[in-house]
């Protein structure tokens, strides 16, 4: 299959929010994945895996269809991907782990444990002025 353009037509506003008719666009890449755009006063990019992925979040039971705009291409000739199905599982990378502080590190700059400002690869760390009460 070659890329599809489609737009998302909304039949009833379930959510109240995006009203009825045209509200977004979007694209099928030839591995199936989908990119849409969504209309309105605050534009909005989402990727998904599928289509169905789309219709299973955003059709709200036949409140909101696909409308293609390109046909159905079929099966590309020339490009000879495997079927996201028989790809196997990857585990989804530890994006927001941090690493575990290094005392050894912080005294040498002397640093105390349990400072608040960690210092980046490359930056210079800074301590922020201490703000003084008045006693009277």
């Amino acid at each position: 299959m070659s890329s599809r353009r489609f737009r998302l037509i909304r039949h009833h506003d379930v959510s109240g929010v995006s009203s009825t008719g045209p509200v977004a666009e979007g694209v099928q890449f030839t591995d199936g994945a989908v990119a849409l755009r969504w209309y309105g006063d605050y534009p909005t990019t989402t990727v998904w895996d599928a289509i169905e992925s789309v219709i299973a979040i955003h059709g709200h039971q036949g409140a909101t269809e696909v409308e293609w705009i390109d046909p159905d291409p079929g099966p590309d000739p020339v490009l000879k991907l495997r079927p996201r199905s028989d790809l196997p599982p990857r585990p989804w990378p530890d994006l927001h782990s941090a690493p575990e502080p290094d005392p050894d590190s912080e005294q040498e700059h002397g640093h105390e444990q349990g400072h608040a400002y960690e210092q980046l690869p490359g930056h210079e760390t800074r301590d922020r002025p201490q703000a003084h009460r008045s006693t009277s």
